[in-house]
């Protein structure tokens, strides 16, 4: 059993974060293709708050049967207790912190973000955990068609639908999603992934999030075009969670899974970069406000240095 970490040791966070995601890969899974139907999207117990970016596919990834999470402190404050020989979870977050200049005067330039962690555990590692804190499962159907329908109806300024191409792509110049013919997709999932891929693509256009992977127009093969595949996999797979799709099949698996993983041995800091760029495209292709998209509660804001 281990506690909360509020120390300042330093660890290699991006490198402890990679080898997760790597380790899954190396398994055959493909963390942001797994579906969250039945298990619920990962949340804070109390603060009901769900989490972002790359803490998204970590606790995904873990398999429990309720994605409900705890950090230590909230499991005492609660009258519950870690069972024995169980681990906590590292989620992580950006804290700012203002660099010290010579003389260990505070130095006048803006704070410097730096990657910080927490440990949570779902409420199945825990004991005592009061009943009435735990959400009752919804049975209410889900309608997947009408939830893409209105993620699309919420989407401000969103780019042109053409249904004329052979493959599906975003044309930056013509602020133009290209999509094969509808006949052309044998079902629902393959119609709306394909187009939440796309979608997440156009976010990165000048006038919406400006994203240089998008604006800059890399060529096949450019890292900075894995990375921007990267951000539209995961943002597509979170907008298919949210509506309830299955994640699109991938026909190559093998093939898919090795890309990735040689991309991610190269580059440790490309998957926590890209899953940040991917919540931000689905927070702007939601239309979420400011207040909605906080990645953190304060309490979990006393978290370890990464150096």
């Amino acid at each position: 059993m281990d506690s909360q970490n509020n120390g300042s040791q330093k660890i290699d966070l991006y490198q402890i974060v990679t080898s997760e995601i790597i380790s899954q890969l190396e398994q055959g899974i493909i963390p942001w293709q797994k579906p969250w139907n039945d298990a619920g999207i990962p949340m804070n117990l109390l603060s009901k708050r769900s989490y972002r970016g790359i803490n998204l596919w970590l606790l995904l990834s873990l398999n429990y049967e309720r994605n409900l999470f705890l950090t230590w402190d909230q499991i005492k404050s609660v009258g519950g207790s870690v069972l024995k020989g169980e681990h906590g979870h590292i989620v992580v977050f950006w804290k700012p912190l203002q660099k010290k200049a010579e003389g260990d005067e505070v130095a006048k330039d803006k704070p410097v973000p730096m990657l910080r962690y927490y440990k949570v555990y779902t409420v199945s590692q825990c004991r005592d955990i009061p009943e009435h804190l735990l959400p009752v499962r919804s049975e209410t159907p889900v309608d997947p068609i009408i939830e893409c329908e209105a993620i699309l109806a919420e989407m401000p300024d969103m780019p042109l639908l053409s249904f004329t191409g052979k493959e599906a792509y975003y044309n930056i110049e013509k602020d133009e999603i290209v999509l094969p013919k509808l006949k052309s997709f044998r079902t629902s999932t393959g119609y709306y992934g394909t187009l939440f891929h796309e979608l997440v693509h156009s976010t990165g256009a000048e006038k919406r999030l400006n994203r240089k992977t998008v604006t800059d127009r890399v060529s096949f093969g450019i890292e900075s075009y894995a990375t921007e595949e990267l951000i539209a996999e995961m943002g597509a797979a979170y907008l298919c969670g949210m509506t309830g799709l299955l994640p699109n099949g991938i026909k190559n698996t093998v093939a898919y899974i090795d890309h990735w993983l040689g991309v991610l041995k190269h580059d440790k800091r490309l998957l926590i970069n890209a899953a940040g760029q991917a919540q931000k495209a689905v927070d702007f292709i939601c239309n979420r406000k400011e207040e909605e998209v906080k990645d953190e509660p304060e309490e979990t804001l006393n978290g370890s240095v990464v150096g």
